[in-house]
């Protein structure tokens, strides 16, 4: 690595830019307002391009690894930006045309099977019903099942992540509560359509809780297949704020700590805009204060053992709970997320010491075959290419729009010009009458002088005029 350089302390956007830094991302401004561009070491950034040119063919943003280095102190050329890892490195690991499939909540237990999760009490799939053992059932048999419960339930859709649209159910003398207000099946249904499953509400581990009470706190772990082992890769927990019941996995204002490979808490958290904390923001609970998780040995096994039945996708994130009984329960997966921000919470390169040979890799495959991108991805690309058709679309209207005007102007210029044209001929033939009449009283006239006896008598006269000429 090149010497120290001097560090520079800047509110200059464009110099951002001229070291390779899209400062338009949502990335950059959450954590440009946080502090973390407050300075940066231009050696530091050769040595990223350097690092990046040699082992995957091209430079960088190197947003990510400033943020780090404003974060930490310290210095790593290892850490995959987010847009690298979604266009690039993902779509090489992962299948994402099959991951609808196995990241669909309602197939879980049929699918992965884990050996502790949340148990379901009521599926709706392409608008039917299936009980917990996934057995057919009609309408009735559903609010059967459902106003029988005697506990708080949990519904959200089983083919979205990071808490969309999860709400908590009470059943009290068999009629369903949502937010206070008594509700029917009906109406769940007018809210999630189709596609969502109900299930028994966890209790979570008393440390868990501690920081938040009414959110199920989750563990984020990444496992990664790679030369036909699944490995573990990081852990960070997710908290919940402001009385929220849920973990905010997309709220960028939650705090999360990173989390050791010894199931040790990081006393200091961020949340994903990139603010810092010691202690919780809703209930001022001091992270310092958090019990190490028992047995982290079992949650990596539990999770690797759990990526053992998913063929199709080597890069997956859990969303896992700690028990009461301090034992991992199964909560969902995931195959993408916010990549950039787990290595900056856990303060880690997201494949560690395997960087280097997961670049040659995908750099190779990359090659060779064009990835397919995740859905959301190719969304996203087909409506930018949708935009893109739709202005020219207008730009191409409003050509012509400006020669259909132009052309109606040289319309009624060419009439113009035409009556201007015929106006001429009728003058022109109107003049060559006049004339040819002129011409012809002229010649009668001359005609008629020629024939006269004054002309005759004056011949010789004439004559003798042209010998003195």
């Amino acid at each position: 690595m090149n010497s120290p350089s001097k560090i520079i302390a800047t509110e200059d956007l464009s110099m951002y830019t001229n070291l390779g830094i899209r400062t338009r991302t949502d990335n950059f401004t959450n954590w440009h307002k946080s502090g973390l561009f407050s300075h940066i070491d231009e050696n530091f950034i050769k040595d990223i391009q350097q690092y990046w040119m040699k082992h995957f063919g091209k430079e960088i943003d190197p947003y990510l690894h400033i943020a780090s280095m404003n974060l930490t102190g310290e210095k790593d050329l290892r850490f995959i930006p987010q847009r690298i890892m979604h266009r690039e490195i993902l779509p090489v690991f992962n299948d994402y045309d099959k991951s609808l499939f196995y990241g669909d909540k309602n197939l879980y237990d049929i699918v992965i099977d884990p050996p502790r999760s949340v148990e379901a009490v009521l599926r709706n799939i392409n608008s039917q019903y299936f009980d917990t053992n996934h057995v057919s059932i009609d309408y009735e048999k559903a609010c059967d099942i459902l106003s029988n419960v005697d506990r708080d339930l949990i519904i959200k859709p089983s083919q979205t992540n990071n808490g969309t649209e999860i709400r908590k159910l009470s059943i009290i003398d068999k009629q369903i509560y949502l937010n206070d207000k008594i509700v029917s099946l009906k109406d769940l249904e007018e809210i999630y359509e189709e596609n969502f499953i109900i299930q028994k509400a966890l209790e979570q581990h008393p440390n868990m809780a501690a920081p938040h009470p009414n959110s199920i706190n989750t563990l984020r772990m990444v496992t990664f297949r790679w030369k036909n082992e699944v490995r573990y890769l990081l852990t960070f927990v997710r908290f919940g704020s402001n009385n929220d019941i849920k973990d905010n996995g997309g709220d960028g204002n939650s705090p999360r700590l990173g989390v050791t490979d010894t199931g040790e808490f990081y006393q200091v958290g961020i949340s994903q805009n990139g603010e810092k904390f010691t202690h919780h923001p809703t209930t001022g609970f001091c992270f310092a204060d958090l019990k190490p998780i028992p047995n982290f040995d079992e949650y990596k096994q539990f999770v690797i053992d759990c990526h053992k039945k998913i063929l199709h996708l080597n890069i997956a994130s859990w969303d896992i709970v700690v028990g009461v009984d301090g034992k991992p329960i199964f909560l969902e997966v995931n195959f993408a997320g916010l990549t950039s921000f787990y290595q900056l919470v856990t303060q880690r390169p997201i494949f560690g010491d395997l960087t280097d040979e997961v670049l040659a890799y995908a750099r190779k495959r990359l090659e060779k075959k064009e990835p397919v991108l995740m859905y959301r991805h190719r969304r996203r690309i087909a409506e930018r290419e949708a935009r893109k058709k739709d202005r020219q679309i207008e730009k191409n209207r409003k050509t012509i729009e400006e020669l259909e005007k132009k052309n109606k102007k040289l319309i009624r210029q060419r009439r113009q010009l035409r009556k201007k044209i015929n106006e001429q001929s009728e003058k022109q033939i109107r003049l060559n009458d006049q004339h040819k009449e002129k011409f012809k009283k002229l010649q009668q006239k001359y005609n008629k002088i020629k024939n006269s006896k004054s002309y005759r008598y004056t011949r010789p006269l004439r004559k003798i005029f042209k010998w003195f000429k």
